[in-house]
């Protein structure tokens, strides 16, 4: 089976979820990537927006590929990370970016995780749509057939609609402040099709990036510094 720590790469083709990911991060900004795999994302975000970028990774090839581009990273599951991190540092944005749906406890984690945010800090969390049209179309044919990516991925232990999405975040005293949905018609044609996904996301979005806050720190922050897109 191959192993998808080390195949993902970032995504170039069109407007996805990486590209979602990082318009919610800002610039100059401390950033905790759970599930960084081989420090792509990281690295993209240290050189277009100056960010200062650690992460957690299991596995320990890929962890040791974010490692040589200069990362620190913490190579073990998110839980046990904690006390690796400590509670001392506080991050402007933890990003979980597909990682959630292979987690068994995935409330928890994002309830621990939560205590990691400096103030105005947000948590960005990326999810497959189980029930967008490319799923339907496999399911109503009776096709339920396990792959090394995307929505049928092999290691996928949750699965979310964007309902349950929302739900998940809410639940782990979280708000969520903004969001995006990606899917085929913005990975081909781009931004100018995001409108369209955004229509019909429970359809046309095969992945829904969420920025939210703790809903503690919601009173002591001003919206108007967030520069996602709140629609």
């Amino acid at each position: 089976m191959a192993n998808p720590n080390l195949n993902y790469s970032f995504n170039r083709r069109g407007y996805g979820s990486h590209q979602a990911i990082m318009e919610m991060v800002r610039f100059g900004t401390r950033v905790l990537d759970v599930g960084c795999a081989s420090g792509y994302l990281m690295e993209s975000l240290r050189r277009t927006k100056n960010c200062h970028c650690v992460g957690v990774e299991r596995n320990p090839d890929a962890a040791g590929e974010a490692s040589a581009l200069g990362f620190d990273i913490t190579v073990d599951s998110a839980m046990a990370a904690l006390s690796a991190i400590g509670r001392e540092r506080e991050f402007d944005h933890i990003v979980f970016g597909d990682v959630l749906e292979h987690m068994v406890e995935p409330l928890e984690v994002l309830e621990r995780y939560r205590t990691l945010l400096a103030p105005n800090g947000t948590i960005i969390v990326s999810l497959p749509n189980i029930v967008s049209l490319v799923a339907r179309l496999r399911i109503t044919g009776g096709i339920w057939r396990y792959q090394d990516f995307g929505i049928f991925d092999r290691t996928h232990v949750r699965f979310f609609t964007i309902r349950t999405g929302r739900e998940l975040l809410e639940q782990a005293g979280l708000a969520i402040i903004a969001q995006r949905f990606v899917g085929p018609l913005t990975f081909y044609g781009g931004r100018r099709f995001q409108t369209m996904t955004r229509l019909r996301p429970q359809i046309f979005a095969n992945q829904m990036i969420f920025g939210a806050r703790s809903r503690a720190s919601l009173g002591q922050s001003n919206r108007s510094k967030w520069t996602g897109d709140d629609s």
